[in-house]
């Protein structure tokens, strides 16, 4: 990958300057289109390819953020009514400006006999037609263990009816179960009784544990022998908040070794050391986090992602670092906004949260099979927020806090995948900016300012296709709402249209 810097004129960040957003904007308008071109510039590969890959793509999920929370039409569901509004769960959120910020995306309701099962197989579908292999199920309460229609019982079904290959990884949460002993190893016998779970060749069940170094090795190693003891044996890949500090402690009961990450551009470059340090001073395999951004409104904090560089940058630190496993972290987690899941706002739009997602295909099919996918025909990916960092957001009384050593940044990125060598185009406030982009991927990044991006291709003079940016921007004034929205809104487009899931 390449990023193209563009020259400065002026003090802009472009090649040439036109006169105005109008002159660029007399182009006709692609429309939405569920064409799988508008959203991948290759085509996937055969899932057997990569189900039967040694590496594993694993995606965290975080059962709390269903498909459908009370199976009620999208726009009056509890996400639109409650989570969505700064005042809805009686205004318990109001400060904060509401619960979230974005949601999955709409599904009909269904009869209420099996609503939860069919939207879960439809988000393992969702998962596979990504090169996603499998999920890590992150499980908060022991009561997932006693209830047959528990989330962890509904997703450990839904894999096995859609696809056997498809496996589930159980991961206590520590943070949430503490030292809850019995409660963990009731978990993990009700995985180990699934064909779904993930086990390694030699049938070992495979288990993780979100902060698993809460409690220590001797109380790890206590549950595996009570589990030992009824047959089943467990590989354990526990995920730290920080593994190096960990790894000579847990070396002698775990298999392998995973870290949660932090959503910047510089510490998913720096993870790039962590497999060689696992294998060769350990002697364990490494799941390497790949996170998209953080955004918390629950805590008024973000971390600066950096548009798509932190999730490009983890994915090539996993493809060139010889990571044996890739947890993406997460698929489904929207109170952090960490999601690849496919999102969208209280609008219901099905084309402003598809990019994460769609990354996902060409990046987890590179880690699967150790080969770069060729560009087939181009598509344009953009990323960026819908107001600037240090927005005024009078209707929300916390205030927003950046957290971690990566600076804010207040840009519009246009990530490109070329048949060949291109002049890409970013126009917003009566400006335009360009680079020649080479073929292949790279990234341009503009500054931000209010309205409706247009982003454009052109190839020896001639526009190949154009298309405006669904979410507007606003303000230094900030949102009309007056609460504060980090979200990196992404899509993607080409000339058969824009992507819209």
């Amino acid at each position: 990958m390449r990023p193209i810097r563009p020259t400065k004129i002026h003090g802009f960040a472009a090649i040439g300057l036109l006169a105005s957003l109008g002159a660029a904007a007399g182009a006709a308008q692609l429309a939405d289109t569920k064409d799988p071109a508008a959203c991948l510039p290759f085509s996937m590969p055969e899932s057997s390819v990569l189900f039967k890959a040694q590496k594993k793509v694993f995606a965290h999920y975080f059962y709390p953020f269903p498909l459908s929370i009370d199976n009620k039409p999208a726009d009056t569901d509890y996400y639109n009514v409650q989570y969505l509004n700064p005042k809805g769960e009686n205004g318990k959120h109001a400060a904060l400006g509401g619960y979230l910020r974005q949601r999955p995306l709409p599904v009909a309701p269904k009869p209420p006999s099996d609503s939860r099962l069919r939207n879960v197989e439809a988000e393992v579908q969702m998962a596979i037609a990504r090169g996603i292999t499998g999920f890590t199920i992150d499980v908060m309460s022991g009561k997932e263990a006693t209830d047959s229609n528990s989330h962890l019982n509904m997703l450990l079904k839904a894999a096995k009816a859609v696809d056997p290959r498809f496996k589930v990884v159980v991961m206590p949460d520590i943070s949430a179960l503490k030292a809850d002993a019995d409660s963990v190893a009731r978990i993990i016998a009700v995985a180990a009784a699934s064909d779904a779970a993930y086990r390694l060749d030699d049938g070992r069940l495979v288990v993780s544990a979100f902060n698993a170094g809460l409690n220590p090795p001797a109380w790890w190693q206590g549950i595996f022998d009570q589990l030992s003891s009824r047959g089943i044996k467990v590989a354990f890949v526990p995920t730290f908040l920080g593994w190096s500090g960990q790894a000579a402690t847990f070396a002698g009961i775990s298999h392998g070794f995973s870290d949660w990450g932090t959503a910047t551009a510089a510490s998913s470059e720096s993870m790039k050391r962590d497999p060689s340090l696992a294998h060769d001073s350990f002697g364990k395999l490494y799941m390497m986090p790949v996170d998209p951004q953080q955004y918390r409104p629950k805590g008024s904090m973000y971390w600066e992602a950096g548009n798509s560089a932190t999730f490009r940058t983890a994915w090539l630190s996993a493809i060139n670092s010889g990571a044996d496993w890739v947890q993406l972290v997460t698929w489904s987690d929207f109170s952090e906004s960490s999601q690849v899941e496919p999102y969208t706002d209280a609008t219901l739009r099905t084309d402003i949260g598809t990019g994460f997602f769609n990354l996902t295909g060409y990046y987890a099919t590179w880690f699967l099979t150790g080969v770069q996918p060729p560009i087939t025909h181009d598509v344009l990916y953009y990323f960026y927020r819908r107001e600037p960092t240090n927005a005024a957001s009078p209707a929300q009384s916390a205030p927003n806090k950046l957290t971690g050593s990566a600076p804010a940044e207040n840009n519009i990125e246009l990530v490109s995948f070329l048949t060949a060598p291109a002049t890409v185009a970013i126009s917003i406030g009566g400006q335009s900016f360009k680079q020649e982009a080479s073929a292949g991927i790279s990234s341009f990044k503009v500054p931000t300012a209010p309205g409706n991006p247009l982003f454009s291709l052109s190839r020896n003079g001639a526009e190949v296709f154009s298309f405006q940016g669904p979410v507007q921007i606003y303000g230094a004034s900030g949102l009309p709402s007056g609460i504060i929205d980090m979200t990196y809104w992404s899509g993607s487009a080409s000339k058969s249209g824009i992507c819209a899931l």
